[in-house]
């Protein structure tokens, strides 16, 4: 019984320092069948084409998720909802301190919204 509550204890504690990254998709425009090609990132809206707004895309990861793993499952997620361009929106890190019966631990949490377009070029 002491080894099934130690595996348990364990798992518990593993789930709470790893973290996970999730990725959320809102619609906002018309439905698009998914973009089979790469996903272009602007950090401002492009002038020199015509684009239209399909939805926006969140990504929300703690301190083992680097800014380019979040953006890689923005792209995907937004080239399956048809999108092939990503105007990011915000992108920002909130720094968390937790007291852990050891001590301290400071935790980075990242998110990033787009707005998910299909450009017509």
């Amino acid at each position: 019984m002491k080894r099934g509550k130690a595996v348990f204890v364990l798992i518990l504690v593993s789930l709470i320092f790893c973290g996970c990254a999730s990725v959320n998709f809102a619609p906002t425009g018309k439905i698009y069948p998914p973009h089979q090609g790469p996903v272009k990132i602007y950090t401002t809206p492009p002038t020199d084409i015509k684009y239209e707004e399909i939805g926006w895309v969140t990504a929300d990861g703690d301190f083992n998720h680097p800014w380019a793993q979040l953006l890689q499952m923005m792209q995907k997620e937004a080239a399956s909802r048809g999108a092939n361009a990503l105007i990011i929106e915000k992108r920002f890190t909130t720094q968390m301190d937790t007291e852990i019966n050891i001590g301290s631990r400071f935790d980075e949490d990242r998110t990033i919204t787009a707005i998910a377009v299909r450009s017509h070029e």
